[in-house]
């Protein structure tokens, strides 16, 4: 039965706390570091409206405690000062493992108090068990599933080890939240309070605390308004959170109990008495000065929880398969309902091997659906994360696309998915998500030109001389203005020179120089920073002399006449700009990014990259001229201005040009008739494939092709 002691700022007495100065009255059974650490909690929550609860592990005296609190700032005291509660229960660790989850006591308990108008006095009456509201059991997880679309997703606050650090954004109103923590910490069984808990980071701070609510510096942060859209984990867990199902694998700890009293079974979810054996309960208010201690008898201890283990029956057995096929057939249909058929699909999986009735009863009703839906399903998922702008320059988000697609092909293998279209584009969407992993985006500037070299040997230092044009001139001159480079400071750089064989190509391998950008009245000057002694290996120099990139290798391997090579400078701040020097255009093969980076505005019929891979067209200067999206075929030299957006005239036109060309270099009659026939048709993306972009300098000739969607 609980004990209720009060600490609050006074204007004597003073001991220093968070929000003030506290007197602190205490039980004898609360050791001096313990009162000393929850004073220091003070009472961070200032806002009229609302509420905090947290969960701490503290220890103390020897032991470890777990303290509940709730931080609440209600109207004024008894003084008219601002009156901030905080209001702590403590538990040991021996009576947490016997009660429900904390989440689940803060939001069922009703004696939280609000404020504190009086003046100092004794709490009487407040020995006895807390009385928490019915609520319906933590598993299977509904509020997950009402949030997320699928209970399985409270797996995961969880890992292998136990809870796992969480940061959780945009979540909802706080008892809906408690109930979301609750729900995801009975998975733990008797570790649920090792799950540390802040509602709101932004009062409390995060430290301390493994689930931390509204916190941005979390490795790991779950946003509620996009998790419906995310796919749900696997596993044991999961399987548990999603249709309240133990499997034989599950972790120990997590069994249901019984007691030997309704009214003293803290595991049950529905039970309205928690008892506290030998607990204590602490107020704190902000700005009053109360001295509160219960200076009543010891307790008499509450009836002792006794777990029973009755002997399995056969009728025993078949009413708990009945009720565990029950829950899995009513999680599957929700979420089937939301067209989460990758979930649906582990779970019939997962219950069919716990359960062959299962399988019997419902194969029929669940399984065609799924087997229909599944591929298609999955597909709109995985292409909802690989359309996501900017998923070109994230690794993480590519990783967890491939793993999902892989965990995807294999499930559909074992329940035996139809292998038709849908499950091809499946299979697409697989070795799209591959194949990007391979590219990082960078601002690149595409500079033509002829490289001078000098050697003396092969073992021999060598030199590699690139003239740089006006308008390259010009362009370098508008980066270094940019990076904050003057005469009076230079700018501190990394710099790498790499082999240009495509754009866009990411290398993890070659390592960075560290260099500066410095300005003279006579030069400009990008470079690495050189050995004693030695030339810099890498230099751009701009000045009324010359303009021009040089490199300097150890061999005479380095220096190549007819070579493409790629410099990229990273700032102090991580902008990037890439210098493309391209000696040999025909040697520049084009980054294939596929048709999918394409798509058709069905209303005006104009072509366009995908918001996805709008990043990797928009990246490039090409600083003699302008770049464009063309259909196979267009024609060189180009009038019109270059545009990244194709319209149906230009398809129109080109295949006019083509159905009268005559003489060397025309195609098949087969295929530009195909291509007609795709136009009229309203194919306007078929009928101009492969389309690429290409450079075209001011005259209107065409540059390198610098990316291909074929």
């Amino acid at each position: 039965m609980p004990l209720q002691l009060i600490f609050t700022s006074a204007p004597q007495g003073l001991t220093p706390g968070r929000s003030g100065y506290c007197t602190v009255a205490r039980h004898r059974a609360i050791p001096e570091r313990l009162a000393q650490l929850l004073e220091s909690v003070g009472t961070p929550h200032e806002r009229p409206e609302g509420e905090t609860f947290t969960l701490r592990m503290l220890e103390a005296g020897g032991k470890n405690w777990c303290v509940l609190s709730r931080f609440v700032a209600r109207g004024l005291d008894y003084t008219q000062r601002d009156n901030r509660l905080a209001h702590h229960l403590i538990f040991s660790l021996e009576e947490a493992a016997l009660l429900p989850p904390p989440a689940a006591i803060a939001g069922r308990w009703k004696g939280w108090r609000d404020e504190w108008s009086g003046a100092p006095t004794w709490l009487e009456g407040e020995d006895r068990p807390l009385q928490l509201e019915t609520q319906t059991p933590l598993t299977p997880a509904v509020t997950w599933r009402e949030e997320t679309g699928t209970g399985a997703k409270a797996a995961w606050l969880i890992n292998a080890s136990g809870p796992a650090a969480v940061g959780l954004l945009n979540p909802p109103e706080t008892l809906r939240l408690l109930r979301l923590l609750a729900e995801a910490s009975a998975l733990l069984g008797k570790s649920a309070w090792a799950a540390t808990f802040t509602t709101d980071a932004t009062t409390t701070g995060s430290d301390g605390f493994l689930w931390a609510v509204n916190s941005t510096s979390a490795a790991v942060t779950i946003d509620f308004t996009t998790a419906k859209s995310l796919p749900a984990p696997s596993g044991d867990i999961a399987r548990q959170a999603a249709a309240g199902l133990t499997s034989p694998k599950a972790p120990a700890g997590q069994p249901q109990r019984r007691a030997a009293s309704a009214s003293a079974s803290p595991a049950n979810g529905n039970n309205s008495v928690a008892w506290i054996i030998g607990g204590i309960i602490i107020l704190a208010a902000g700005a009053t000065a109360l001295v509160m201690l219960n200076r009543r008898p010891e307790p008499t201890p509450p009836p002792v929880v006794v777990e029973v283990r009755s002997q399995p029956t056969p009728e025993n057995a078949k009413s708990d398969e009945i009720l565990k096929a029950n829950r899995a057939l009513t999680e599957i249909q929700g979420l089937m309902e939301s067209d989460d058929f990758m979930a649906a699909a582990k779970l019939w999986a997962e219950t069919s091997m716990l359960s062959p009735t299962f399988v019997r009863n419902y194969r029929e009703q669940i399984l065609p659906r799924i087997l229909s839906n599944f591929s298609a399903s999955v597909t709109k998922q995985l292409l909802t994360r690989l359309d996501r702008p900017g998923v070109l320059n994230d690794p993480k988000s590519l990783q967890e696309s491939i793993a999902e697609a892989k965990e995807a092909l294999r499930l559909g293998a074992e329940i035996k998915v139809p292998q038709d279209e849908s499950w091809k584009r499946l299979q697409a969407c697989l070795d799209r998500a591959q194949s990007l992993t391979n590219i990082e985006v960078r601002p690149t500037m595409v500079i033509p030109g002829e490289w001078r070299t000098g050697e003396s040997g092969p073992n021999s230092p060598s030199q590699a001389d690139f003239p740089l044009s006006r308008s390259a001139t010009d362009a370098v001159a508008k980066f270094v203005e940019a990076s904050g480079a003057s005469q009076r400071e230079s700018v501190q750089i990394r710099i790498r020179l790499l082999a240009f064989t495509s754009p866009h190509l990411r290398d993890d391998r070659t390592k960075y120089l560290s260099g500066e950008i410095r300005r003279t009245p006579q030069s400009t000057w990008i470079e690495s920073s050189p050995e004693p002694g030695k030339l810099p290996a890498i230099g751009i120099n701009l000045s009324n002399r010359r303009n021009e990139v040089s490199l300097n290798f150890p061999t005479g391997e380095g220096a190549r006449a007819g070579a493409n090579r790629l410099i990229e400078v990273i700032l102090p701040k991580g902008d990037r700009q890439c210098f493309a020097l391209v000696g040999d255009l025909k040697a520049l093969q084009p980054l294939n990014l596929g048709p999918d980076a394409l798509v058709l505005d069905a209303d005006t019929a104009v072509i366009r990259p995908a918001p996805w891979a709008e990043s990797a067209v928009n990246a490039f200067i090409w600083t003699n001229g302008s770049i464009g999206l063309y259909p196979e075929g267009h024609e060189f030299p180009d009038r019109d201005l270059p545009s990244i957006r194709a319209t149906r005239s230009v398809l129109d036109t080109d295949i006019i040009r083509l159905e009268t060309k005559q003489g060397p270099g025309t195609p098949p009659y087969e295929i530009v008739a195909q291509r007609r026939k795709l136009f009229k048709e309203g194919k306007f993306m078929q009928a101009g494939a492969p389309w690429s972009i290409q450079a075209i300098d001011a005259n209107g000739a065409a540059g390198p092709r610098l990316i291909e969607f074929r």
